[in-house]
């Protein structure tokens, strides 16, 4: 980025009057079109009222400071704001037209213009936004179809089970016989063996009502999403390139002021 001299500004907007060897470009909005030739030269109505009135107006180092403060101000809002409005901006930039460098004037011209950006702008943002819903539901499918897997373990290790359940109730049916002596523990061994056994088709139902549930509603996310057009780094690269134009123009009225 151009370096703009503060020094130098300061002696065009202070000694503007005082040297008669300057470019005539320095001296447009003050000179007369006698003090720049040897010979008259006629101008027109309008164009005599202008420079009549910038003349009678006059334009102070403490005027072009105090705009370009406001100016700074305002570029100090966040980028998306000054893509959205940029009207003020526009006009504290007109106010300044033709008061400051070049360089400078060229810098201001694009921060306060960023509203022309705003449709490239906002879409590269809105596809940021896009991209992180994208992401941020694929990590819930993952979660739901981490919990419907765990689902299907659980039920293949209940009915796995069956088999161990009905041996159990065979060992204890035979035990009840051999150990008339302990009838009670006996009986509630084998109640509780006979309970697990007549709930399993239930419990496996219910499981298998879950797992299917959790599966659905996994593959109902996944279509979901739809692609999304360019890539991070283009949509990235939109919106440094609007904020690297108003950190620009910061730069550059900090430089004007001094600051």
């Amino acid at each position: 980025m151009k370096q703009v001299s503060y020094s130098i500004v300061i002696f065009y907007f202070t000694n503007i009057s005082l040297s008669n060897n300057l470019s005539p470009f320095l001296f447009q909005e003050q000179d007369s079109p006698d003090s720049l030739f040897s010979f008259a030269i006629k101008i027109s109505d309008d164009e005599g009222e202008e420079a009549s009135s910038s003349q009678a107006i006059g334009i102070s180092s403490a005027g072009i400071r105090a705009k370009l403060e406001d100016l700074l101000a305002l570029l100090h809002q966040d980028t998306a704001q000054l893509v959205d409005d940029s009207n003020l901006a526009k006009a504290l930039f007109n106010a300044l037209r033709g008061q400051i460098p070049a360089d400078a004037k060229e810098i201001l011209f694009n921060a306060a213009h960023l509203e022309s950006r705003q449709p490239q702008y906002q879409k590269a943002t809105q596809r940021l936004a896009d991209r992180a819903t994208h992401a941020q539901l694929s990590e819930e499918v993952m979660k739901v179809k981490h919990l419907a897997d765990e689902k299907h373990k659980s039920i293949g290790i209940l009915k796995s089970s069956g088999d161990v359940l009905k041996q159990k109730i065979s060992d204890l049916s035979a035990r009840r016989e051999t150990l008339l002596a302990e009838p009670k523990q006996i009986e509630e061994a084998l109640s509780q063996a006979q309970q697990e056994e007549s709930q399993l088709p239930e419990t496996i139902k219910t499981l298998e009502q879950e797992r299917n549930a959790q599966a659905r509603k996994a593959l109902q996310m996944m279509k979901k999403p739809k692609p999304v057009e360019g890539s991070a780094d283009e949509d990235m690269k939109e919106i440094e390139e609007a904020d690297q134009i108003r950190l620009r123009a910061i730069s550059a009225i900090q430089a004007l002021l001094n600051v």
